[in-house]
């Protein structure tokens, strides 16, 4: 019985290590170009999980992961499980990434800078926090197998959220160079990494 708990141990916390071990993709621009973000057609307001999803634009890209950050016990988790800090041209390349540290909590992002290797607001604008509510029971299992370094390409809605009894979210729905600490609140139908 006691092998069999020292084994159980040692798997979970293999798989932890593993989650959180960074992938690497060496130097150069791994994601070359900026997100589209794209007016949308009048959509209806939608229901998910009690909540009201109220499209605002089109949203498509592919982006590095910067961090990534699970959440569990918060009121938006059971529609957003993870958010991640994600960067394209110079913030997808490891040479920039070195003296450039995001931390996330609480839904919102926070950048600390050592020597910044480029321009503060190119870096603002070519990095932004997305909140990902997966649309299907596929794309949530591929969320919560994403790992820091990882490109990956996406495709969905940036959405408004309001639940009566918890909270309402609003998303941005444009690109800046300035500061961006509420992020965008994706819907997200397509989903894959590399």
């Amino acid at each position: 019985m006691v092998k069999y708990l020292i084994f159980c141990v040692f798997v979970a916390a293999s798989y932890i290590v593993y989650s959180t071990f960074p992938v690497n993709h060496g130097p150069g621009k791994m994601a070359k170009e900026e997100p589209v973000i794209e007016r949308l057609t009048w959509q209806e307001p939608f229901t998910f999980k009690g909540a009201t999803f109220t499209p605002k634009r089109v949203i498509e890209g592919e982006v590095r992961v910067l961090k990534r950050k699970r959440y569990f016990f918060d009121s938006f988790s059971k529609y957003s499980p993870v958010d991640a800090m994600v960067g394209w041209n110079e913030l997808s390349d490891n040479r920039n990434l070195d003296y450039i540290f995001y931390t996330l909590g609480d839904r919102s992002s926070n950048l600390d800078l050592t020597r910044p290797p480029l321009p503060v607001p190119k870096i603002y604008g070519e990095s932004d926090l997305w909140h990902f509510i997966p649309s299907t029971s596929e794309i949530d299992t591929k969320l919560k197998s994403l790992r820091n370094g990882h490109i990956i390409k996406v495709k969905g809605l940036l959405v408004d959220i309001s639940n009566d009894s918890d909270f309402t979210f609003t998303t941005e729905t444009t690109l800046t160079e300035l500061s961006n600490k509420e992020g965008f609140v994706i819907w997200v139908e397509d989903f894959q990494i590399r």
